[in-house]
């Protein structure tokens, strides 16, 4: 890439990117600056988040198309009119099955006994709440699922969908995806400050399984130090072409995880 781009290029951190610089300078860099193509779970994550945290928000995010088999002429025709109506609006295309599905697996977390036991879903909390802060030497922001701030204990829960991954295998997921950084950054702002704060992150799979697992601030503190590490290295980086090459040491075969 032609076009000079520094650690100064970077107007903020979040989690996405700092996994992103995890694998390499190079993926930051194309993270931050190209356009980048949602995936399916990524729309699918997407829907069931606002299905459940902002469903009035739906129309202003996704359009519903009915389920055609598009083997046939009619079908084609329809999907392609559809395909043209999300490019004109920029509202991202969901097949009705698609949406089907993600109320089914967001009534089955409403219906959760952990979830209902300590009123996850109740108005003390605040949805998709965006909080900005510096740490580490960059501006960071974290939009957090779900917020409860005022509460003797403040509480924060995040909503993942683990495919075919549920109870004692979160676990391995958690660390697998590093969402232990990512509860470390999401609970930064009590942390920090030495508060006390729960942290939720509660899995519902494909069969419609819900696993609630605690993110404790003994192993947050731990996540924090690779935070922390991925900052410094962002900042002394001075080579965003590099591959994850980048992060291994005197050409030995290993790459920092």
């Amino acid at each position: 890439m032609s076009q000079l781009f520094t650690a100064k290029d970077i107007t903020h951190l979040s989690f996405s990117r700092l996994k992103a610089f995890q694998h390499s300078p190079r993926k930051l860099r194309r993270y931050i600056t190209e356009e980048r193509e949602q995936t399916a779970a990524m729309i699918e994550g997407r829907l069931i988040d606002c299905i459940l945290f902002t469903p009035d928000l739906f129309a202003n995010e996704f359009l519903e198309m009915p389920d055609v088999d598009r083997r046939t002429k009619a079908g084609k025709e329809t999907y392609q009119q559809y395909i043209s109506a999300a490019e004109n609006t920029g509202l991202t295309l969901v097949e009705s099955s698609q949406v089907k599905e993600a109320h089914d697996l967001a009534d089955v977390v409403r219906k959760s006994p952990f979830v209902r036991k300590h009123g996850l879903l109740s108005d003390a909390f605040e949805f998709q709440k965006r909080y900005d802060f510096e740490a580490f030497q960059f501006d960071h922001i974290a939009i957090c699922d779900a917020v409860c701030e005022n509460a003797a204990t403040p509480v924060i829960w995040d909503l993942k969908r683990f495919g075919a991954k549920s109870g004692a295998e979160v676990g391995f997921e958690i660390k697998r995806g590093g969402y232990d950084m990512q509860a470390a950054i999401y609970a930064h702002m009590f942390d920090s400050e030495g508060l006390e704060c729960k942290y939720y992150l509660i899995a519902v799979d494909n069969d419609g399984n819900v696993t609630p697992y605690e993110i404790t601030p003994e192993a947050r503190n731990r996540a924090r130090n690779q935070w922390e590490y991925l900052c410094s290295r962002i900042a002394a980086c001075n080579d965003f072409d590099a591959g994850p090459e980048f992060h291994a040491p005197d050409g030995e075969c290993y790459l920092y995880v």
